[in-house]
């Protein structure tokens, strides 16, 4: 059950050579109502990820997330959702308290994902809402290869990205092992412009790599979350999917990753899936 469980809420360690899955937003500032339509997926008292509301029934998120749920040895039968900015989740047993929740009993993970390749594979998940959300207007997909436009060959731009999601907002020092802090506050952080060149397609066509700014006031991806959308700055359209990070960074204290690993998402291949779900 730990190494399962590692998968969707523990520290996410990627070297670009030997790399492990998870993902998160640490540091960085609360999110307030600017992402409304980004929420967290979660089942209680065992774990939870991201997502991002994409159509009024559907919730984008990670692969290795829905995968997770769909895991036999945890018989997951049903999801909670709340797009509150602060959820009400108990930090210590992660149940739920109070605040607004939506239900799922179904979810979908991209055919073309394969947990034994990961990263190198489509991470991609949706999850089917129970009910309709009304009072959300849902973020918009890509136009197709606009990530190409943006960051033209090179990956060099002064574009800024926003990655939003809830989950581990630092590290718990003292009494004992650090321990990660959770607030399931939704939060974003700041990917640095000028992201490394090369910062899509050259290792694997569905990667985008953004440079994070570990540091307490800009955040970056830690341990504790996946499947939050990542949205140039300023703008309600979701271009890719945060999967996970590479490097401890800020202090000693926050899990700041160097580099982010995010999925693209105006690629046919994710697009023309999506398809299937939005109506």
């Amino acid at each position: 059950m730990r190494k399962k469980l590692f998968a969707v809420v523990a520290v996410l360690v990627i070297a670009l050579t030997v790399v492990v899955p998870a993902g998160a937003i640490t540091g960085g500032q609360p999110d307030g109502d600017m992402h409304p339509y980004s929420e967290l997926i979660l089942v209680p008292e065992v774990g939870f990820c991201s997502g991002t509301l994409i159509s009024p029934t559907v919730v984008l998120t990670a692969g290795h997330c829905t995968d997770f749920f769909s895991d036999p040895e945890f018989d997951i039968t049903q999801v909670y959702i709340t797009f509150d900015s602060e959820a009400s989740v108990n930090l210590d047993t992660w149940a739920i308290t109070g605040g607004t929740w939506y239900t799922a009993t179904t979810w979908y993970t991209h055919p073309d994902y394969d947990a034994d390749a990961w990263p190198y594979t489509a991470d991609y998940g949706v999850v089917i809402l129970d009910q309709a959300v009304t009072n959300i207007t849902p973020a918009a997909l890509p136009e197709p290869y606009i990530l190409d436009e943006i960051l033209g060959t090179t990956g060099q731009t002064d574009q800024r990205f926003m990655d939003v999601g809830y989950g581990q907002s630092g590290v718990n020092i003292g009494g004992g092992p650090p321990r990660g802090n959770f607030e399931f506050i939704r939060k974003y952080s700041i990917q640095r412009y000028n992201p490394s060149n090369g910062a899509v397609g050259t290792q694997y066509p569905l990667w985008l790599i953004l440079q994070d700014a570990p540091s307490a006031n800009k955040g970056a991806g830690c341990g504790g979350d996946s499947g939050s959308g990542i949205f140039p700055e300023g703008e309600d359209t979701v271009v890719a999917v945060h999967v996970g990070g590479y490097r401890l960074g800020f202090q000693g204290q926050l899990c700041g990753r160097i580099t982010s690993l995010n999925m693209r998402l105006d690629l046919p291949v994710v697009l023309d899936w999506l398809a299937n779900f939005i109506d």
